[in-house]
């Protein structure tokens, strides 16, 4: 699976889980997962690698319980390694 392809299926995920995605100027911060007024949001730096989307996804996911959400086995693995860095 390419980074483009990770990059669309934790997009999806988001939206399956009725996270909001925005891309803002950051400054040169990667941005990440919050809760703002009671909506769940990924806020990205517009400026962005796809590489470096898919790792702020990936390590923000991590965080989240999703035991009980099918999430496609390559996207699983993705984010299970940053869950495992975290330890």
């Amino acid at each position: 699976m390419t980074e483009t392809q990770l990059l669309q299926e934790f997009e999806a995920l988001a939206q399956r889980l009725d996270i909001h995605i925005s891309r803002d100027d950051l400054e040169g911060r990667p941005g990440g997962f919050c809760v703002i007024r009671g909506e769940r949001r990924f806020i990205l730096d517009r400026t962005l690698d796809v590489a470096t989307q898919v790792e702020v996804f990936a390590r923000a996911f991590a965080q989240l319980p999703l035991d009980d959400i099918y999430i496609v086995p390559r996207l699983r693995e993705h984010i299970d390694g940053f869950g495992e860095s975290q330890v």
